[in-house]
């Protein structure tokens, strides 16, 4: 099944594009996408990560809204040997961190220009090590809720692909989600919160890569919440 005819049973919710595209950007959306795109999403959970890569790797971890890419592409540069899978519907980030990647030609990332729960619903048991989703969209007013990327459903999808002790690792600066997304979390069997005390997710983890949005200082950045789950070994 194509992305296309799947994506017919999975309503999608935000941009796609914003402004027109420029050169570089165009240019590098055209010519390195086609090379690094997942192309098929079979409904029973048959793509293990392993397959999508030429060589072999000693992990794999799979970001989810990735953005313009600038922290997805300074951490496939520190790991070279942990296969990534990015997931960003919006043309203009794909097209940002392609032309940030074309010049180092990286081979251990494969990309979706899509929403990315069609992709985790393709993927094979136990298979990751890491998800990250950082700084969703917080969809504000209540009747919206729904479409927060952290919920029961998507949680269950994630603890299947998830390996023993594989890492739920997500981020917020905005409070109410920061709680919802920690409360799912937590009431789901598979997971189980990392933190001790009120540091663990408040201040900047170590070594931890910051997202463009953190780097710039954006209003509200500097409250970010870093929220660390681990899938329990026993499921």
């Amino acid at each position: 099944m194509t992305i296309s005819e799947q994506n017919q049973e999975w309503r999608f919710y935000g941009r796609r594009a914003g402004r027109k595209l420029n050169g570089a950007r165009r240019e590098a959306l055209d010519e390195c996408y086609p090379a690094l795109k997942i192309t098929d999403l079979p409904k029973d959970g048959s793509i293990n990560p392993t397959s999508l890569f030429e060589r072999p790797l000693k992990k794999f971890i799979f970001e989810i809204g990735f953005g313009n890419g600038e922290r997805l592409a300074q951490h496939l540069k520190q790991e070279p040997n942990t296969g990534f899978i990015g997931a960003e519907p919006f043309s203009n980030g794909m097209s940002a961190f392609l032309n940030e990647t074309q010049e180092h030609n990286p081979d251990n990332i494969r990309v979706l220009m899509d929403d990315a729960m069609p992709l985790v619903r393709s993927l094979s048991d136990q298979s990751l090590d890491a998800i990250y989703v950082l700084n969703p969209d917080p969809w504000h007013k209540a009747r919206h809720h729904k479409r927060r990327i952290i919920n029961a459903d998507n949680l269950d999808h994630f603890a299947r692909i998830l390996k023993p002790r594989g890492k739920l690792i997500m981020t917020t600066d905005v409070e109410p989600l920061a709680e919802w997304m920690c409360t799912q979390a937590m009431l789901h069997d598979a997971f189980q919160w990392t933190a001790n005390t009120a540091h663990d997710w408040r201040e900047t983890p170590k070594d931890w890569i910051k997202t463009r949005y953190e780097t710039k200082g954006a209003k509200g950045a500097g409250k970010m919440n870093y929220l660390f789950f681990e899938k329990n070994k026993s499921i």
